[in-house]
């Protein structure tokens, strides 16, 4: 439960941060994308889904794979949040983007239902 509304809170506080022309590092930017099925979508989608296969295979419980793969999907996405990519390269991002959580929690979730039919 805690995690939820952790989840929901941060979701709700990234909503309406000021953008500045020029970004810096440290400062928290949103992504105001839309839900469009783009590579990097599909980036988040497969590198969820894999990521929680990878976590069960090494002998980690289903539940907490999910929860692992959750909040590394978080803590992407607030490196995306505060370090700039335009200069930092790889190690930033655009800005907090719910679409990406959107895509990865689908592979997240994808994969634990899969699982849980193959069964």
């Amino acid at each position: 439960m805690f995690y939820k509304t952790l989840l929901v809170l941060l979701t709700v506080l990234s909503i309406g941060f000021p953008q500045e022309q020029e970004p810096k590092f440290g400062q928290f930017r949103v992504n105001h994308e839309a839900l469009e099925w783009t590579h990097d979508k599909e980036a988040h989608f497969a590198g969820s889904f894999g990521l929680y296969y990878l976590f069960t295979s090494k002998g980690m419980t289903k539940g907490n794979a999910v929860n692992t793969v959750v909040w590394l999907g978080l803590f992407k996405e607030y490196l995306d949040a505060l370090i700039p990519w335009e200069k930092y390269g790889n190690w930033g991002g655009d800005g907090w983007s719910n679409a990406d959580l959107v895509a990865n929690f689908a592979g997240v979730g994808s994969a634990y239902i899969i699982d849980r039919l193959w069964e």
